[in-house]
């Protein structure tokens, strides 16, 4: 197997960068040579600032290192974060990937990801959340017993919300976004609170909390129009004119048809039927 050593040389040869410039007073020139050459190892500490010295990170090294591609781990991860609604076929596909990496390696996050999978695929083909339910509530038995939820167990956890009790839901919630607190000077701490502040409003809509749900909802609104994020900026217009009309709120612009209307723009058809799910969700919870 090709080891990181031969990887780092490609990459240095590729910038005209020559050993000493790498190894700088990091490692022994010698040192770092043996380690190009695969004959020995170097502590996490020198390999971070030697990646430093190369100008990338340790993800695009990995990246790199698989012939510009994920490794089998963290192709099944990104592949189930960047859901964005209950896909059958990527489903299938997140399931068949899991199956046989799991086969070679036990992975409790992998293993999650698969069970969670399951349950969408349940919700997805049979509409049986019962089956799902049981699905998440494997995931939970793993997750209640931790003191401490890192990124992965906070995505993960936020895709199986709805599958709660509502008070279990709401509990777990405030739970997740004090956690993310730790997290607030990573460049990307709004995109990993966004979600679960998305969740919440239908969690507060289900309790009936319409006030609460349509002022957390307004925050949302202000902060993906800042991302120029259009899909969940449609999806929260949508849930805004509901909710406005179930308050008794007046407006001059009609929120739910501006939510289709940017779907139709993006020319969109998951959105468009992912408003209409929402739509008849929302309108059940309101009913």
């Amino acid at each position: 197997m090709k080891s990181y050593g031969e990887t780092l040389k490609k990459i240095r040869l590729s910038k005209n960068y020559d050993q000493s410039m790498i190894s700088g007073n990091i490692i022994h020139q010698s040192s770092y040579s043996k380690y190009e050459l695969g004959k020995i190892n170097m502590t996490v500490y020198k390999f971070e600032k030697v990646l430093s010295n190369l100008g990338i990170d340790y993800e695009e090294l990995k990246f790199i290192h698989h012939s510009y591609n994920y490794d089998a781990k963290v192709a099944i991860v990104t592949r189930f974060n960047n859901l964005k609604f209950i896909d059958e076929l990527i489903l299938k596909e997140i399931i068949a990937a899991s199956e046989v990496y799991l086969k070679n390696i036990e992975d409790p996050q992998i293993r999650d990801i698969l069970l969670v999978s399951h349950g969408f695929l349940a919700i997805k083909k049979e509409n049986n959340f019962e089956l799902a339910s049981l699905y998440a509530d494997e995931v939970w038995n793993r997750l209640q017993t931790l003191d401490t939820w890192y990124l992965a167990d906070i995505r993960l956890i936020n895709s199986i919300l709805f599958l709660f009790k509502i008070e279990t839901a709401i509990s777990i919630s405030q739970f997740a976004i004090k956690q993310l607190t730790k997290y607030q000077a990573l460049h990307d701490y709004q995109k990993l609170i966004y979600p679960f502040k998305y969740n919440l409003v239908q969690l507060l809509i289900r309790e009936k909390n319409w006030l609460g749900a349509y002022q957390l909802n307004e925050e949302l609104i202000v902060a993906f129009k800042e991302e120029k994020a259009y899909v969940q900026i449609a999806l929260t217009y949508l849930r805004k004119g509901l909710l406005q009309k179930k308050i008794a709120m007046e407006d001059e612009v009609d929120f739910v048809e501006k939510a289709f209307e940017i779907a139709t723009v993006l020319d969109d058809e998951k959105l468009h039927i992912q408003l209409e799910t929402e739509r008849k969700q929302i309108l059940d919870f309101i009913k």
